[in-house]
């Protein structure tokens, strides 16, 4: 965990579940976001300012764990960026991703770096404010894609439904600043077959071209055994009609699986992922 100098003296952390937390004694200061943060907010946090920062690349987010958002917003103010006069976020005014989680909770997110909380007057009752890292997600990456947050609150997903062979897929996700697609979980591929499952065949980072048989997640390098996999019946068979396949696209329809295929010569849709 880095912390500015200028923190130590400030800032108390403990261990929890949802990352560091800040005592509830403490009264404003400042705060370096590695990955989330947990402000548990009393009523002695009447007139307290909080100054938030991540690193330069990525943007914040900011939930209410025990409560909501919405209805913190009449004690807390917000803003985009450090600064006094910053834009005040607010929930009703963000604008939501069309292939988004409908499920996730309420939120604002910075378009920056940096953030700064204001409390107007003391909470009702005790909240847990989280901040956490998150990227900054476009709506879309140009014609014929689409963008979401369809795992979690933090990634970002592009499907881009123009065909193109793997290595144009991934050199078109790397001009984005994201990687092509790794599906390390169920949990992940549900979330995003629950998005775009029905609608292609997509391209993915996972590949066994270096060394045949051994198939690992290029994106995130990551191995795929002894972790999850879902190939369909039969896969992966290294077709030999095509000169050996050592890529792999998700099935459209129902069950999604997975089938190997020719780097080279299957075009298909692809999916991009950015984490942060």
């Amino acid at each position: 965990m880095r912390i500015p100098i200028c923190c130590i003296l400030l800032l108390a952390f403990v261990g929890f579940s949802h990352g560091n937390v800040v005592s509830p004694r403490l009264c404003g200061g400042q705060v370096f976001v590695e990955d989330s943060v947990v402000i548990e907010i009393s009523s002695a946090h009447e007139k307290c300012h909080w100054y938030i920062q991540t690193q330069e690349d990525r943007i914040l987010v900011f939930t209410v764990l025990n409560g909501n958002l919405k209805e913190a917003q009449d004690f807390l103010a917000i803003h985009d960026g450090s600064n006094i006069d910053s834009p005040i976020l607010r929930v009703e005014n963000q604008k939501i991703h069309e292939r988004s989680r409908k499920d996730l909770p309420a939120s604002v997110y910075t378009t920056q770096s940096t953030a700064s909380v204001r409390f107007t007057k003391a909470p009702n009752s005790n909240l847990k404010l989280k901040i956490q890292k998150a990227i900054d997600c476009p709506f879309n990456l140009g014609t014929e894609s689409q963008c979401g947050r369809v795992v979690d609150a933090v990634s970002c997903y592009c499907a881009t439904f123009t065909k193109r062979n793997h290595l144009s897929q991934r050199s078109y996700c790397n001009s984005h600043n994201m990687k092509l697609l790794s599906l390390e979980t169920y949990e992940k591929e549900i979330s995003i077959h629950n998005a775009w499952g029905n609608e292609a065949l997509f391209l993915t980072s996972l590949t066994d071209e270096p060394n045949e048989g051994t198939w690992f997640w290029e994106s995130t390098d990551t191995m795929l055994y002894p972790g999850y996999s879902n190939w369909c019946s039969k896969q992966p068979d290294n077709s030999a009609a095509f000169g050996g396949e050592d890529c792999m696209m998700i099935n459209s329809g129902a069950n999604g699986c997975w089938n190997d295929c020719d780097c080279d010569k299957d075009v298909s849709d692809a999916i991009c992922q950015a984490l942060p």
